[in-house]
């Protein structure tokens, strides 16, 4: 079994091209999910972590879940 780590900017990456697949810019996912759109633009860019509670609020807004944007799509199979 392989080990999972959490990469930040693979993270940021994946959230990065699925808010541009919602056609979302950064302010208006920040809108959803309650925040700045600096702390959005940061988590992109791997500059900034978050919590669970901001991981899920991600999830519903960009309608993904915490698997896909944590490590890929693949990371189940």
């Amino acid at each position: 079994m392989s080990q999972l780590t959490y990469d930040r900017k693979a993270v940021g990456q994946r959230i990065r091209r699925k808010r541009k697949e919602l056609h979302l810019t950064q302010a208006e996912l920040a809108d959803k999910i309650n925040r700045v759109t600096k702390f959005c633009a940061d988590i992109e860019r791997g500059q900034a972590g978050m919590g669970i509670d901001t991981l899920l609020l991600l999830c519903k807004a960009l309608e993904t879940t915490p698997t896909a944007l944590l490590w890929g799509d693949d990371a189940a199979a």
